[in-house]
C-alpha cells in the first residue's frame, strides 16, 4: 500500500510545480494537493494521511493554525511546514504545531529526502497504538532548577555563549528543543548542529531569551506526579553517558562533528523515559514499581508493561523532529547496537558502550539490575579488544580526571 502525502498551498502554480517535481514518486507515494487549510481538512476527513506538508503563509487559515488542527485531530500524521519567512514571531507560532521546518523554495531532493526519512520512521517504531500520542508531543519537560538557572543567566547583559551552551546541555528537554529549532530550515544552515554551544551561537542570545521567556519550547517537570522518578538522576546519568560517548569517539579517532553527534546521542538517549512518564503516568508508575520489585532494568519493565521501550520511542520522536539520522538510530538502538548497518555502527556502538559503562562505574545502588554490554556487537564490529581502553577512559572521566 502506498503511503499518503498531502501538500497544502494557496498558490496553484506552486502545487503544479510540486506535482512535476514529485512525478517520479507517484508509484510509491499517493499524493494529494489542497489549495487551502479548510480544503486540506476535508481531505483528512476522508483519508488517513501519513505526512502533511503545508505552506506557512496562507489567507484565512495559515500554516501554523492548520497544523495545530491536524495535531489535535490527527496526531499520528507527521507535520512539515514550508516557509520562506524567518521572522521570530512567526517561528514562535510554528514551533509547537510543526514537527519539522523546510525552506521555501525547497530543493526537490531535500523535500524528497525529508519526507522519505519521516516515512522510514515506521520501520523504527511500529506500535500503531502509541504512535499518535507520541507524535502529538510538542515539548519536553525541563528540570525546574536548570530552567531557573537559565532564566537568571539570560537576565545578565554579559552572559557568554559558552555559559548558555553549558546550561542547556545540562537538561534533556532544553537541549532537544533548542537543537530541534536551530536545525530547522528557517536558519538555512548547510550542516546539522549537534553542539548546544554552537546552537546558542547561531540562534543568538536575544532569540534564546525570547524562546525561554515565552516557554515556546519547554514545559516544567512536575516531580510530585512521580515520587519514585528523579529527573535530576536521569540528567546526571545522561550527561555522564554523553561525556563518555564523546570521549570514546575521541580515542577512536573521530572528528569534531562525529564527537558532537556522540555527545548529543548520549545526552538524549533516555529521553523516551520522559515521553512515557508524560504520556502514560499510571503505566509508568507500574514500570517504576516493577523495576524495584523484580530488580529488572527500566527497559525490561517497559517492555513488560507497555510492550515498547524508551529507546524506540525516543528515537521515533527525534526522527519526527528532524534530528540527524545517526543520532536517531543511536538513541533508538542504544540497547541493541547489533540492529544497525555499518554506516551508523560506530556512533550507535559508542552510545551503547557509554551507557553501559556509566551504569557500571557510577553505582547508585549495588542492588540495581546491571546494564550489560552486548559483547556480540563489539565482536561483530571488531571493537571487543578496545573495551579495556574504553573502560579506563570512562572511569577517569567520571571520577574527575581529564581525558583528551
Amino acid at each position: 500500500m502506498r503511503q499518503r502525502i498531502l501538500f497544502v498551498d494557496d498558490e496553484p502554480q506552486l502545487l503544479s510545480g510540486l506535482r512535476r517535481m514529485l512525478w517520479d514518486k507517484r508509484e510509491v507515494w499517493e499524493m494529494h494537493f489542497a489549495g487551502s487549510g479548510p480544503e486540506a481538512l476535508a481531505v483528512l476527513e476522508e483519508l488517513p494521511v501519513d505526512v502533511v506538508v503545508s505552506d506557512a503563509r496562507m489567507p484565512g487559515m495559515d500554516g501554523p493554525q492548520f497544523l495545530e488542527t491536524v495535531r489535535q485531530r490527527w496526531p499520528g500524521t507527521a507535520r512539515l511546514i514550508l516557509s520562506g519567512h524567518s521572522d521570530r514571531d512567526f517561528v514562535l507560532r510554528s514551533i509547537r504545531p510543526a514537527h519539522q521546518f523546510l525552506s521555501k523554495p525547497c530543493p526537490p531532493e531535500e523535500l524528497k529526502s525529508t519526507i522519505g526519512r519521516v516515512l522510514r520512521l515506521g520501520d523504527l517504531f511500529r506500535d500503531e497504538r502509541l504512535r499518535p500520542a507520541i507524535a502529538r508531543i510538542d515539548t519536553l519537560p525541563v528540570l525546574p532548577s536548570v530552567f531557573t538557572e537559565l532564566t537568571d543567566a539570560l537576565r545578565s547583559p554579559n552572559v557568554s555563549v559558552k555559559t548558555m551552551g553549558a546550561i542547556i546541555a545540562r537538561d534533556i528537554g532544553l537541549a532537544t528543543g533548542i537543537l530541534k529549532l536551530v536545525n530547522s530550515s528557517f536558519f538555512g544552515l548547510p550542516m546539522r548542529v549537534s553542539s548546544t554551544e554552537q546552537a546558542v551561537t547561531l540562534l543568538g542570545v536575544e532569540t534564546l531569551r525570547l524562546l525561554v521567556l515565552s516557554q515556546a519550547l519547554f514545559s516544567r517537570f512536575d516531580a510530585k506526579r512521580f515520587p519514585d522518578f528523579s529527573l535530576d538522576s536521569l540528567w546526571r546519568h545522561s550527561l555522564g553517558t554523553a561525556r563518555c560517548a564523546q570521549a570514546l569517539a575521541g580515542v577512536e579517532g573521530a572528528d569534531k562533528t562525529d564527537k558532537d553527534v556522540c555527545f548529543m546521542a548520549g545526552l538524549v538517549h533516555d529521553m523516551g523515559k520522559l515521553v512515557l512518564a508524560e504520556l502514560f503516568p499510571e503505566d509508568y508508575k507500574r514500570v517504576l514499581a516493577l523495576t524495584e520489585a523484580e530488580n529488572v532494568t527500566s527497559r525490561e519493565a517497559e517492555l513488560a508493561v507497555l510492550g515498547v521501550s524508551h529507546a524506540e520511542i525516543g528515537g521515533y520522536l527525534l526522527g519526527l523532529w528532524g534530528f540527524e539520522e545517526t543520532v536517531v538510530l543511536a538513541v533508538a538502538r542504544h540497547h541493541e547496537p547489533d540492529r544497525v548497518g555499518a554506516a551508523e555502527a560506530l556512533a550507535v556502538t559508542l552510545t551503547h558502550a557509554a551507557n553501559a559503562l556509566e551504569h557500571e562505574i557510577v553505582v547508585i545502588n549495588e542492588h540495581y539490575a546491571p546494564h550489560p554490554l552486548r559483547m556480540e556487537a563489539l565482536v561483530a564490529r571488531s571493537l571487543a579488544s578496545r573495551l579495556p581502553v574504553w573502560r579506563e577512559v570512562c572511569r577517569n572521566l567520571l571520577q574527575g580526571e581529564d581525558v583528551e
